[in-house]
């Protein structure tokens, strides 16, 4: 089996058979963003269509997992959910088979999807042959006793991303050290997952030979939306699995979405806090 990080997702390959994961590409923020705040977008359905295909055409995809807020209204009572939602799925339909693991933001969202893409329970399923099978789960929720069985189980549900600051100084003007918000950058988390911390939550037997996977935690596959702030130290994730000590966010580490690595959490954030601490050289 071979992993493969791409554009904020994750293809997994095995013999002859190629899969996609994404999450949380929540269909029509950009309506929400235009309704509550004022700000307007260009629609982003045709756009993260656009990546999936690209993605689909250039790793010979067979299989698309969309693990969890197909959508992003927790409702399904607006024209963009009942009238361009199904159309976008049904349309990526047509160029392979799809299988979603619904979200906390996917509420009655069996209602919406056409009957050829598949939605399974919330608490995951594996996927993959058997001796390299891997768990998929939104990561609101636990897992089931049978994806917890995964020697790797994928995520999303906290979007992971770095905050980025930029020298804002002008010392032609006498003007020294201002930084400045530069938003942020989407990044991949692999964790420690104590299976057994979670078997005792679940209540179910531990198994000393079977203690530890890796967690991996995809971004948010929407380029518009924004995240946890992993090196800001007062950051965390959310979920049962983080919530409850399982998996252990600042010895995670973090990676590009291509892939490289760029240290733990706790480094990057010890150096977050050396850049804040940084004393300026005038005003």
């Amino acid at each position: 089996m071979e992993t493969i990080f791409d554009d904020r997702a994750l293809i997994v390959t095995h013999d002859d058979t190629s899969v996609l994961l994404i999450s949380d590409i929540h269909l029509g923020f950009e309506e929400d963003l235009a309704d509550n705040r004022g700000v307007h977008f260009p629609p982003q359905h045709p756009v993260i269509f656009e990546r999936i295909e690209r993605l689909v055409k250039k790793h010979s995809i067979s299989h698309l997992f969309i693990i969890g807020d197909v959508k992003h209204t927790i409702l399904v009572d607006n024209y963009y959910n009942w009238e361009i939602l199904p159309e976008f799925m049904e349309t990526l339909a047509k160029h392979l088979e799809i299988t979603v693991i619904p979200g906390n933001h996917d509420g009655d969202l069996k209602a919406v999807l056409p009957r050829n893409v598949k939605i399974t329970d919330v608490h995951g399923i594996l996927m993959g042959p058997k001796k390299d099978q891997i768990g998929l789960l939104h990561g609101h929720s636990w897992p089931s006793a049978e994806v917890l069985d995964a020697k790797i189980i994928v995520i999303g549900h906290n979007h992971p991303t770095i905050r980025r600051f930029r020298d804002a100084s002008v010392p032609e003007i006498g003007r020294y050290s201002r930084r400045r918000y530069a938003g942020t950058v989407p990044v991949v988390l692999k964790s420690k997952l104590d299976k057994n911390c979670v078997r005792r939550a679940l209540g179910i037997l531990e198994v000393p030979s079977d203690d530890e996977s890796v967690l991996i935690t995809l971004p948010s596959f929407n380029e518009l939306l924004s995240g946890v702030s992993i090196n800001y130290p007062k950051s965390e994730f959310q979920g049962p699995l983080f919530e409850n000590h399982c998996a252990n966010l600042l010895d995670s580490g973090v990676f590009s979405v291509d892939g490289i690595f760029l240290g733990s959490v706790k480094w990057l954030r010890e150096r977050f806090n050396e850049m804040i601490k940084s004393k300026s050289t005038g005003d």
